[in-house]
């Protein structure tokens, strides 16, 4: 069974504690805010549900959908 700490062990583990707290939360401060495509485009990009009208269809070159013909959809 494990005894339970001292109060001066208790409060120095507490102290030691909330001050690795405090330094990951200021170091997730100064790190640059993220960069990524979800953040950069909105919700919905490329569908009819987007908020932005230039942005409701796709670009141009990109395919919707490969269509297959009968005989690449047969599994013989």
């Amino acid at each position: 069974m494990r005894k339970k700490a001292d109060s001066k062990q208790a409060k120095a583990n507490k102290t030691l504690r909330a001050s690795a707290v405090a330094a990951l939360a200021e170091s997730a401060i100064r790190e640059p805010p993220p960069d990524t495509w979800s953040v950069r485009m909105p919700v919905y990009a490329y569908t009819s549900l987007c908020p932005v009208p230039g942005l409701r269809r796709l670009p141009k070159g990109v395919m919707e959908g490969i269509e297959l013909d009968a005989s690449a959809a047969s599994c013989d």
